[in-house]
This record gives structure tokens, sequence and C-alpha cells, in this order.
């Protein structure tokens, strides 16, 4: 399934296609599940559910006008792409919780409203980004923030989520807060599924003495390729090899026996890694 999508991006009506499904499938959380039991989502949208919870704010005119300064600035600071298909997902998203304003869902169960509605609202955000774009918003800020500051974009996204968690607490109680934090995790789960799928990969790096013994293992009983590169010590100033390879998950446990067997002083570092393309894996000249 994420090969497909990845596959299917290259197309720009694929990708505002993917948009407006996911705008459609955010709303449904947004109207039948967080505003009925007072959960709160992340970011602007968040506010526009508490403006409208508190006040009977028009949700979906909250999110435009909020929205209209942070397209503005962002228009001048960010990539014009990233920014056309952030304003197609914000519109799209107003215009279909308009559309599934009457949407209800009732269960005695509170769990399964938290689950359902943090797994919907992550399907409907992990196809929006997966588009290339966003809903405006704190994705906006945290990308104009990143360019001025030196911390990341998820640093910001969370101080942004954190300031919605207050907000929920001084409004709704404890109890609440923590419903909306629940569902706050399940939707950034399921987001991270959708754009990164179960593939996981992890890079290793190990430092041999038995360069040649431990590449043709990973060639031959991992059927992966690996870079080897010349390195020095600089404790002891000696010359050592370094082995760069990308595998699965699955792999990990494998490779440390048979880098063992082969060499049991080798040192062996596993870094997670996010994506990989490239011969083999995704296709560089996808987007």
């Amino acid at each position: 399934m994420s090969h497909l999508l990845h596959k299917g991006m290259r197309y720009p009506i694929f990708r505002i296609l993917m948009t407006l499904v996911g705008a459609f499938i955010a709303s449904i959380a947004i109207n039948a599940l967080y505003i009925p039991h007072n959960i709160l989502s992340g970011g602007i949208t968040g506010i526009a559910i508490l403006l409208n919870l508190q006040l009977n704010f028009n949700t979906s005119l909250v999110i435009l006008i909020l929205n209209i300064p942070i397209f503005i600035l962002g228009y001048r600071m960010i990539h014009r792409s990233f920014i056309v298909h952030s304003l197609i997902g914000m519109l799209a998203l107003t215009f279909f919780i308009t559309l599934t304003k009457n949407f209800s869902f009732h269960s005695d169960n509170m769990l399964t409203t938290i689950l359902l509605g943090g797994v919907l609202s992550g399907i409907g955000y992990g196809l929006i980004f997966r588009s290339g774009g966003s809903t405006g918003g704190n994705d906006i800020i945290s990308k104009m923030l990143n360019r001025k500051y030196s911390y990341s974009i998820s640093t910001f996204n969370f101080a942004f989520n954190l300031l919605i968690i207050a907000l929920s607490i001084t409004t709704f109680g404890v109890d609440k807060s923590i419903e909306t934090l629940t569902a706050m995790y399940v939707s950034s789960l399921v987001t991270k599924y959708i754009l990164e799928g179960t593939n996981y990969k992890r890079t290793v790096f190990i430092i041999t003495d038995k360069k040649d013994a431990v590449a043709e293992q990973i060639n031959h009983e991992l059927a992966r390729g690996c870079t080897i590169i010349e390195g020095t010590g600089s404790y002891t100033l000696t010359q050592r090899h370094l082995l760069y390879a990308v595998i699965s998950i699955s792999q990990v446990t494998r490779l440390k026996d048979l880098v063992r067997q082969v060499d049991s002083s080798a040192f062996i570092n596993v870094i997670e890694t996010q994506a990989v393309f490239g011969n083999g894996f995704l296709d560089i000249k996808g987007d």
C-alpha cells in the first residue's frame, strides 16, 4: 500500500485527490468524534474546536481566519509548492468540516471514541502530509521558525501541542486533557504509519579488522550490499575499516550474529532510518 501511494504521488492529480480524501476523513474525526466529546486536536484546528465548544464559533471559519496571516507570511518564507498544497489542504478541510457538520458517532465506551478518532485523524492527516502539503496552521509556523532557529520542526509542533493540552486542562479538566493527549498520540502513530509504512530500515556502521569476511557475510547471507570506508581511530591512530549498510529491521539480529561469528571484537552501530531512496529501495525520482 505504501509503495503504491509513493508511486501515485508522482502525479499532481493523484496528490490533490489524496489531499481531498484525507481532509474528508479528518473532518469526520473532528465533527463525529472530537467535538461531541470535548476532545481537541493539535494546532490551529484544536483552537478552532475549543472556540466552537466554548463560544459556539464556526469551526471552519475560525480555521480559515487564523490561517490567513499564516499563509501570507509562509508564502514569503517557505517553498511555494508546499504552500500551494497546504492551501489546498486547508481549504479542503474547512469545506469538509462544514459538509460533515451533522455527522455523529455514539459509543458508550470512551476508549472506543478516542481510538477511533485518533485513527481517523491520523489517516486523514497522514494522506495530506503524504501528498506533500499540510492543513496550514502550526505546520507552516513550525517551518518558518525552523528556518530562523536551530530547533527541529517536530520540536515546535510538540510545543504547540503542549499548548493545546494546557488549554484542555484549564477548560475541561485533567481527565479530558488525558483523552485529548491519547487521541493525539494515536493520531501521530497512524500518521507515521501512513508516511513511512511498515518497511522500516536500519542503517548499520561496522568497524572491523576483517572487512572482507564481514562484507561477504552481509552480501551472501543478508543479500545486501555494503560500502567499505577507510578510517583512522582517533585514540589509537590505527587504520580501521568501516562498513556501511542499510538493512531491514528484521535483519538486525541476524547481522549481529553474523558479524560476531567473523569478528567478535567488531563495533556495530545501528541507527533508525526514516527513508531510503535509490537502487533496491524507493525510487529516487519519486516525490
